[in-house]
Formats: structure tokens, C-alpha cells, sequence
């Protein structure tokens, strides 16, 4: 198959209330019915595309990195205190 030329396709068993719901869309946006439905499912895989996936794990990340912020607090509120005891 030829990925230049279009391909059609064919959806059943849409419910009326989907079908009224992408036409009243379709209006709104100056667009056919068959425009719309293509342009949903565009977004539709790509936003699945970019979404994060339990397969693809976040990158790790040290202790050190995570700690730091508590580090620097405890230095501060040490030299509160220190300061608070000396006068």
C-alpha cells in the first residue's frame, strides 16, 4: 500500500449521541463531518504518542539531588539556632 494516497474508513456502531456531538463540532469549526472525525483521531494519537508510559520508566535520580533542599534547610535553622543562643 501506498502511504501517499488516502485510505478509507469505515466506523460502525458509532452511538447518536457521538455522531450529534462531532457534527455540532464539525460546524463550529467549518469543517465537514469526515474533516472532524480525521482531525480528532489525529490529536487523539498523538497525544497517546506523547503521553508517558509505564514502559518507558523516568530516568533515575540521585539521593543527593533529592536531599539537597532538606540540607539547606537544616544549615539554615542550625544557624538560626546558633545565632539565637549566642545573644
Amino acid at each position: 500500500m501506498n502511504p501517499a494516497l488516502p485510505v478509507t474508513l469505515t466506523l460502525k456502531n458509532v452511538s447518536p449521541l457521538l455522531h450529534r456531538k462531532l457534527k455540532a463540532q464539525a460546524k463550529r469549526h467549518k469543517r465537514s463531518l469526515n474533516q472532524e472525525a480525521i482531525l480528532c483521531l489525529e490529536r487523539a494519537v498523538s497525544a497517546a504518542a506523547s503521553a508517558p508510559s509505564l514502559a518507558d520508566p523516568p530516568p533515575p535520580v540521585s539521593v543527593g539531588a533529592i536531599l539537597r533542599p532538606f540540607t539547606t534547610r537544616t544549615d539554615m535553622l542550625e544557624d538560626f539556632f546558633d545565632r539565637d543562643s549566642n545573644g
